[in-house]
């Protein structure tokens, strides 16, 4: 199996050589070397129709696209197996809609699945893109962030019961070391391609983002990472009568083969697991912490989170309020004609802004904050029911 985050953000400055990207991707996973490919990022329709003509007419009969907020998941999957059963999920918190230049928010971002019948084994494909760290030492979305690998770590954990194998795959936006990355690790059971792996070709550090050699990565973030970081993964369990080895897991699709740029600013990675009957229980070599712990720390975020979004309901009200004094105050200053629409400009912006704090404080701050309590009382009913 495959996975990648395709750089798909259709703003040509932000997002650079998007189409001939786009091509290159649908052209290298055409020839169909895998069997199951999870694409994050594909942002545009017109984009998901160029990998869709060409994985689906050569090597992919099967493809499913998550549609999801106001521009769509940015998430599909590609299989040469049947797919038999969908269904997605969206996130509680998604970051804020007037953070436009982040952009999560409208992408409705969330956990999808799909339902494989592959020769006698059932099996559940989740994909997801977690929110993004825009900050790594003022992180404003981490409440958010941890909200969501909870949330999916409960969805997997809740609708997997029927599978025989479970593969999660994604950028999870979240390194090894992190909270997230470990929540979803421990709750849901499901072990890591990458650490598990028996061999891996090219690359061995396991750096999916900023890497230095990659054409696309802003120099700014090898100040806290210098060889890059580990956001993307393949996730994998199977049921108890069943052993999943990871007989490879590698980086592959970094330069495109002729060009000076790469295929995406995230490499791609690659699993082959196999499943057998099971003989001998193989332990997981990653030691865990425990999940009453992870829980635990999960409710200080959330904590944390909920100040933040008291502190931004003040901050919006009085942002409404000096709207609308201002707005009175100019209403009585005479300038004359023709600079009389320097007056107008400032009313509109005025009447903006303070439309938008009145809104932010009335719906979206509370969409916010019951966001945030529905994982915490989620986590606590889940914390005072832990086997002792």
């Amino acid at each position: 199996m495959f996975s990648l985050s395709c750089a798909g953000v259709p703003v040509p400055v932000v997002c650079k050589k998007r189409r001939e990207r786009m091509h290159a991707i649908a052209d290298e996973l055409s020839a169909g070397e895998y069997d199951i490919v999870f694409l994050q990022e594909i942002w545009l329709k017109a984009d998901y129709q160029i990998l869709k003509s060409k994985l689906c007419s050569r090597s992919y009969p099967y493809a499913h696209y998550f549609y999801s907020g106001y521009v769509g998941s940015g998430m599909c999957i590609f299989s040469k197996y049947t797919i038999l059963d969908s269904i997605y999920y969206q996130y509680q918190l998604n970051g804020y809609p007037h953070k436009i230049y982040h952009g999560d928010w409208f992408g409705g971002k969330g956990v999808g699945l799909c339902k494989l019948k592959i020769h006698d084994l059932t099996v559940y494909l989740y994909i997801t893109h977690i929110h993004a760290e825009y900050s790594h030492d003022n992180d404003e979305y981490l409440a958010h962030r941890v909200s969501q690998a909870f949330d999916m770590s409960q969805f997997v954990k809740y609708t997997s019961s029927a599978a025989d194998v479970i593969i999660l795959c994604g950028d999870l936006n979240l390194e090894p070391k992190d909270l997230g990355y470990n929540l979803i690790r421990v709750n849901t059971g499901l072990r890591d391609a990458w650490v598990e792996k028996q061999s891996t070709r090219g690359l061995e550090d396991g750096m999916t983002c900023d890497r230095p050699s990659n054409s696309f990565c802003d120099p700014k973030c090898l100040t806290h990472f210098p060889n890059g970081k580990r956001i993307d993964y393949i996730l994998y369990n199977a049921r108890e009568n069943l052993t999943a080895e990871v007989k490879e897991c590698s980086l592959v699709m970094g330069k495109i083969a002729g060009r000076s740029y790469n295929y995406s600013d995230h490499e791609g990675v690659m699993a082959h697991i196999c499943i057998q009957d099971k003989k001998n229980h193989l332990p997981s070599s990653e030691p865990e912490e425990s999940l009453d712990q992870l829980l635990q720390k999960s409710i200080v975020v959330l904590n944390k989170g909920l100040e933040k979004a008291k502190n931004d309901k003040y901050f919006f009200i009085i942002l409404a309020l000096i709207c609308a004094f201002l707005f009175y105050v100019i209403g009585v200053v005479h300038i004359p004609y023709p600079f009389d629409f320097i007056i107008t400009f400032f009313k509109i912006a005025l009447t903006v802004s303070a439309g938008y704090g009145i809104i932010n404080n009335i719906v979206l701050n509370k969409s916010e904050v019951n966001g945030l309590m529905s994982s915490k009382e989620d986590i606590n009913n889940l914390l005072q029911n832990l086997p002792k």
